[in-house]
């Protein structure tokens, strides 16, 4: 039986990997080594209030890996390539589904004689609290080559696992587009819910977060021009329309963090932006400001929960 596995044990992470072990179509497991491993194998994971025992493929234990789906933290991600490094061969297809537009590359410079394809997760409402993660709707996989006007095989495969389980997905032309139009909506939504602690339902209800969202959004349509990725005014508008009617008591996940008191991905957001502006010579004088106060915030926030735990 071919192995699916999924490094990142997060909400969505948990939330995939719970779907793979109730249907039982593949061999499932999460990759962990050292005390994450031993957590696991443990505790296991809790989804919609379940206990749940997967498997754990660590270096010493695992089976023949075809398609590994890397659901981790931006920030987590250089510790993930080292536990990938010892279970997976040069067969195994790597789908990565970070937030962000940087971990494709990272991924295919560490595994060069393997397939890294690009993936996002839309419309998913997986939900962390204390230890147990809730979900009601897996959402969609958006995933590919950079280009799809033909499925490769390894594109076919992803299709064929995914559709055994019916989780559902969808295969843009150009992935790489669309890995840039949901970066460019982390980069509004995440930073300004942080910073105004808003649910989404008060996005449409203030004009003020639509114009934050606006100006923080505009900043990355800028930059795509200059890198030839075919990111549009209209795509912003459009993802400004989608994020006010999303599910009205939904938070963004950096909100999420920020409460629960973890570190956030700003350094993959607001932190890309400027180093990309710097390179593109386009200005973004939005999103660094929402950088720096976004990080300052992040720091304080973590220095007052570290006295708590003291």
């Amino acid at each position: 039986m071919e192995e699916v596995a999924i490094i990142g044990a997060g909400a969505v992470g948990a939330s995939y990997g719970s779907v793979f072990m109730k249907n039982g179509v593949h061999r499932f497991s999460f990759v962990a080594n050292g005390k994450r491993a031993e957590r696991l194998k443990k505790e296991g994971i809790r989804v919609n209030n379940e206990v749940l025992h997967p498997h754990i493929a660590t270096k010493e234990d695992h089976g023949k890996i075809k398609l590994l789906m890397v659901l981790v933290k931006n920030y987590s991600l250089h510790a993930a390539i080292e536990d990938i490094k010892t279970v997976i061969d040069e067969d195994t297809i790597i789908l990565s589904l970070l937030n962000g537009v940087t971990a494709v590359d990272a991924l295919q410079e560490a595994f060069p004689n393997n397939k890294v394809l690009y993936g996002i997760v839309m419309r998913t409402d997986a939900n962390r609290t204390d230890d147990n993660i809730t979900f009601k709707t897996l959402g969609e996989i958006q995933f590919g080559e950079e280009e799809n006007i033909h499925f490769s095989e390894d594109v076919k495969t992803v299709i064929n696992i995914l559709e055994a389980n019916h989780i559902n997905y969808h295969v843009y032309e150009d992935m790489k587009r669309m890995l840039w139009r949901k970066w460019m909506v982390n980069i509004g939504a995440n930073q300004i819910s942080l910073l105004t602690s808003a649910k989404f339902k008060y996005f449409g209800e203030f004009k003020e977060i639509q114009i934050a969202l606006d100006r923080a959004m505009q900043e990355i349509v800028d930059i795509a021009k200059k890198k030839e990725i075919h990111l549009t005014t209209k795509d912003k508008e459009d993802m400004i329309t989608t994020l006010i009617n999303y599910p009205p008591e939904k938070k963004t996940s950096m909100l999420q963090d920020l409460e629960a008191g973890r570190k956030t991905e700003i350094d993959y957001f607001g932190g890309t932006v400027i180093k990309l502006g710097e390179e593109c010579g386009v200005p973004t004088p939005v999103n660094e400001i929402l950088y720096y106060i976004v990080k300052a915030r992040e720091q304080v926030n973590l220095a007052e929960h570290a006295v708590e735990r003291a």
